[in-house]
């Protein structure tokens, strides 16, 4: 055979072959996957119910009974195999979801229950989407507003910003978790509050700070988590753990995160944050995974 006959003959092969494998990779798809990502509250072992009695809580062991249990979630990422953050793009409904916000709601409640300041409805997800075509192992998110969110007017605000029992002051801006119980020790109410202090300059409605010495913001990465399978829980349990539960230590009974607040210490450090210029915790005690 003429040398060059074999030498077309040999370039068509290998085009043709390189064809078939261009065709046969099929890129992966990327388009956006829905997400929904659960959260639940726990007090120990037992489900959450607004209203009920749990008996050995705190270093006292008291019994407390939950009447509010709310928090702001915040910039939710899920992370790849490798570490990669990827934003999830929240669905926007502008009752519990807004821009990358959203409320979680664990306590069902309303007039004529045992949680009549409770909103009736409850929202225990975070609905989102975030690209597809690879496999998600873990999670990242805030507990708080971000700060250009977290200062305003409640009452013109839409969507889960319109919660008012979520709410201190124009200055003090949101609480990023509000947790209310009535304890043996102090039947008129326990409660936790936790927001930001030490917010500049002060002032009176509608003077809106430049900074907070203490955002008390939280960023929580829980690795080996997967949506479609395992639920976030709060557990009420641990967070106060080692908290008295029915001695006031000073100020408001419970912890409004002042930093004079003896009784925030141990709470602050169940959330993993700094309390009155001192370390950063090693670690975290309120939420975890579990499988659903």
């Amino acid at each position: 055979m003429n040398t060059n006959i074999r030498f077309a003959l040999l370039a068509l092969a290998a085009t043709s072959l390189a064809a078939c494998s261009s065709d046969s990779a099929v890129a992966p798809d990327t388009s956006p996957r829905a997400v929904n990502i659960r959260f639940a509250a726990r007090v120990g072992s037992q489900p959450f119910v607004c209203g009920q009695t749990y008996t050995g809580l705190g270093t006292s062991g008291s019994a407390a009974t939950p009447i509010e249990f709310m928090m702001y979630v915040s910039d939710v990422r899920l992370l790849t195999a490798s570490g990669v953050e990827v934003p999830v793009t929240l669905t926007q409904d502008n009752k519990w979801q807004l821009e990358n916000i959203a409320l979680i709601d664990f306590a069902a409640g309303g007039a004529g229950t045992d949680c009549a300041n409770a909103s009736p409805e409850t929202n225990l997800q975070v609905v989102g989407t975030v690209p597809g075509g690879q496999a998600y192992t873990g999670i990242r998110y805030t507990l708080g507003l971000p700060f250009a969110k977290n200062h305003g007017d409640a009452t013109t605000a839409s969507g889960p910003l319109s919660a008012t029992a979520m709410f201190w002051s124009w200055n003090g801006g949101y609480k990023s978790l509000r947790l209310d119980m009535r304890t043996t020790g102090i039947p008129t109410g326990w409660a936790l509050h936790l927001g930001s202090t030490g917010c500049t300059p002060g002032g009176g409605a509608a003077v809106v700070p430049t900074s907070c010495s203490a955002p008390n913001r939280m960023t929580y990465t829980l690795n080996d988590f997967t949506a479609a399978t395992q639920t976030i829980v709060a557990d009420v349990s641990t967070l106060v753990a080692t908290s008295n539960l029915d001695v006031n230590q000073g100020g408001p009974a419970g912890c409004m995160s002042g930093t004079a607040d003896s009784d925030c210490g141990v709470l602050f450090s169940a959330f993993g944050l700094p309390f009155n210029g001192g370390a950063t915790p090693a670690s975290q005690s309120l939420f975890r995974v579990t499988s659903n």
